[in-house]
């Protein structure tokens, strides 16, 4: 099965590439947890005292995290779910999930760190636990705004579609942006193309509902003023690029978090999928971070 994998999706990477991702899927599999009748599957890795949750982005799983596992579980336990189809996919059960997993595993405190949907997660989980959370970190991630335009639509035509055309559809929509494949950084570009393309075979109608659902919960029902986390005595980092597509939002997010620590990273390493393309450049900052 692995065998098949790499070579439908992975077979222009360099060799030394493919070890490392046949490494990681034999050695990374993931628990599984049922939460209110939802089974939430999520890896549990590294012995570090200190633990670092981590949430992917949209449409994706846990495994885009996949340098940033290797890199941290050296020193941190690492706890790192992927999205289930959820029926009543809202921001609140995504966060009451999160914090029932961390107590399945004995888990008091954490750092988190969302990615792009991962970052709405994220600020939602830090106001509804705040107590739990050390330091976070956003990474190329969004607020709530009325400029978020794109998820106050209802999707309605991937709705009422039959599955498979629902399917095509979004597989036929959903492209990488221009940014993130004509660029500098060259190193992981054949891997990251060969996922988004695994990620976009493996969708099903329900997945593409839930993420939707979930991004027009946040967008439409989630208010957030800078006096939320007024009482909370832990750190934060936000991250962004200059040739991101989501830099619109980032001085809303320093307006939003004014004590938050800022990183913009410059063009030509890989834009809004920068974490998966420049992984070293990525990783490296966030160590600073969380070992300052």
């Amino acid at each position: 099965m692995l065998d098949a994998r790499m070579r439908k999706f992975y077979s222009q990477i360099p060799d030394a590439q493919k070890r490392f991702v046949e490494d990681f899927s034999k050695s990374h599999s993931q628990k599984s947890l049922t939460v209110d009748e939802v089974t939430w599957n999520y890896a549990d890795s590294g012995k570090g005292k200190k633990v670092l949750l981590l949430l992917h982005g949209g449409y994706a799983s846990f495994d885009m995290w996949m340098h940033q596992i290797v890199e941290f579980e050296k020193d941190y336990r690492i706890i790192a779910p992927t999205c289930p189809v959820l029926p009543d996919a809202k921001m609140r059960v995504y966060s009451d999930a999160l914090y029932t997993i961390l107590k399945a595993e004995n888990i008091d405190n954490v750092n988190v760190m969302g990615y792009s949907e991962g970052g709405l997660i994220a600020q939602c989980f830090l106001r509804d636990y705040s107590a739990t959370v050390n330091k976070a970190i956003l990474a190329h991630t969004f607020y709530p705004s009325s400029n978020s335009t794109y998820y106050r639509h209802d999707f309605t035509l991937f709705r009422i579609l039959p599955a498979f055309l629902t399917e095509l559809a979004f597989k036929l929509l959903a492209q990488p942006d221009r940014e993130e494949l004509h660029h500098n950084a060259t190193e992981w570009l054949e891997w990251y193309k060969g996922y988004f393309r695994e990620l976009k075979t493996g969708l099903t109608k329900a997945m593409i509902i839930t993420h939707i659902d979930l991004m027009i919960d946040f967008v439409r029902n989630c208010k957030f003023h800078p006096d939320d986390l007024s009482d909370w005595k832990g750190r934060m980092l936000i991250t962004v690029a200059e040739d991101d597509i989501i830099l619109r939002y980032f001085d809303g997010l320093k307006k939003l978090y004014p004590n938050a620590e800022y990183h913009m990273f410059s063009k030509g390493l890989g834009a809004h999928s920068l974490a998966l393309i420049s992984p070293k450049i990525f990783s490296q900052r966030i160590r600073e971070f969380l070992e300052n």
